[in-house]
């Protein structure tokens, strides 16, 4: 236990360190970014100087670089993200209204796809050499390979567009008709949350087909290798049935790299949506970051990187300790 609580107390160490380097390598990232905001406030022709000085006190451009580089440390470290430059409203309040949306599309497409996987892989590893294996890893691959823009306009233009089975863009609209109601401004709690199924669908849809072959792939090379055990052939030995020699024996066994592979890909959960949520102008933290890019809003774009690297480097944390308390050669190294 004393080797186990050892490497617990490096790798929370080592994390830490990353999350401040990765902090201030953010700020001097978007220092060196041109054009800077300050120059752009100070050209703008429709600003007085009274307005211009009272804009450059609120975001602390009047402030030296060293000075506006520690009170940015410590408002990161703190998760204080300071004020949008375009919204002209906390940087976490935006960040509350679109994370969820996020974590909705992005960590759903993610255990569907690894449920898939799972019992997809397991099925094509025991029932190996066949047209069922073969066929499986060839369709995986085929959706494995597709960049998501092209399978999303494509899912766009046939379901949205042309068959009008699930909404065009947004995460949610007042507009539209559930069950023959229009969902307005303020809808009772189940018609919003079906609105929002209906919105989030598509989208999730795209991602599992992407998602789901990398997992089946990784799922069938884990079963094959423990089916080459000798207690899987005492299994089979002993008269078991063949479902319990399958998932009672084998998957348990062969689940260890699946786990890891799922919580790290929950690190990518909050972050992977910049493609995906552009193209269907799905209003999460991607979306958000794409549109700070282009505004030059400094400390929205500050907020979703950093908030994206802490989530990795505490999933990633989590895969560590939860890979080194199964096995203990990972320890030792």
């Amino acid at each position: 236990m004393a080797g186990l609580a050892r490497y617990y107390i490096i790798r929370t160490l080592e994390s830490l360190v990353t999350y401040v380097i990765i902090v201030a390598v953010v700020f001097w990232l978007l220092y060196l970014y041109q054009p800077n905001p300050l120059i752009l406030l100070n050209l703008n022709p429709q600003l007085t100087p009274s307005q211009k000085e009272y804009l450059a006190n609120l975001f602390g451009f009047n402030k030296p670089l060293w000075e506006r580089f520690f009170i940015y440390m410590w408002d990161m470290l703190t998760f204080n993200f300071g004020i949008s430059y375009y919204y002209v409203q906390p940087v976490r309040d935006l960040l509350i209204q679109r994370v969820p949306r996020t974590l909705l599309l992005f960590g759903g497409a993610t255990i569907i796809a690894y449920l898939i996987g799972y019992f997809v892989g397991t099925v094509i590893a025991w029932k190996r050499g066949g047209v069922l294996d073969g066929s499986n890893v060839v369709i995986g691959l085929v959706f494995y390979n597709m960049p998501v823009y092209w399978l999303g306009m494509i899912f766009i233009f046939l379901f949205a567009f042309q068959l009008h089975l699930f909404p065009l863009a947004n995460f949610y609209d007042p507009t539209d008709k559930i069950l023959g109601t229009v969902v307005g401004n303020n809808p009772p709690l189940g018609i919003y949350l079906l609105d929002v199924l209906w919105h989030t669908a598509l989208p999730m849809i795209v991602l599992t087909l992407i998602s789901f072959a990398g997992t089946v792939l990784l799922m069938r090379t884990s079963m094959l290798d423990v089916l080459g055990e000798n207690y899987i052939d005492t299994a089979i030995a002993k008269g078991l049935k063949e479902k319990d020699v399958v998932f009672k024996h084998a998957a348990r066994n062969a689940l260890l790299p699946l786990v890891t592979s799922f919580v790290i890909s929950m690190a990518f959960a909050i972050g992977g949506g910049v493609l995906t949520e552009t193209v269907f102008s799905y209003q999460g933290v991607g979306l958000l970051f794409i549109q700070a890019l282009g505004l030059l809003d400094y400390p929205v774009v500050e907020a979703t990187t950093i908030i994206i690297a802490l989530l990795v480097i505490i999933f990633n944390w989590i895969a560590d300790l939860i890979y080194a308390y199964l096995d203990p050669r990972v320890r030792v190294a």
